[in-house]
């Protein structure tokens, strides 16, 4: 679906940790943020370029506190766009 979206000027590359964590996610919000966020991407390269998107399990030791909120210590799963 992705390459429809982003058109052939742009190389799509995914990197997927090779083992996983299970994690609990609406899989349709999911698929829209990824959507959104490829699209704001192609935007941003009008002349071409590469889109990647990776995975990987992390972990936090202590609270993360981010702005106006935290957070909680423990494991997570990382999509970068």
């Amino acid at each position: 679906m992705l390459r429809r979206l982003i058109g052939a000027d742009i190389e799509i590359e995914i990197l997927c940790a090779p083992v996983l964590p299970p994690v609990r996610v609406d899989p349709h919000q999911l698929e829209q943020v990824v959507v959104n966020l490829a699209v704001n991407a192609r935007d941003a390269m009008p002349a071409g370029g590469r889109l990647t998107l990776s995975t990987r399990a992390t972990r936090f030791a202590e609270a993360q506190p981010k702005r106006g909120f935290s957070i909680p210590a423990g494991e997570y799963l990382e999509l970068c766009v």
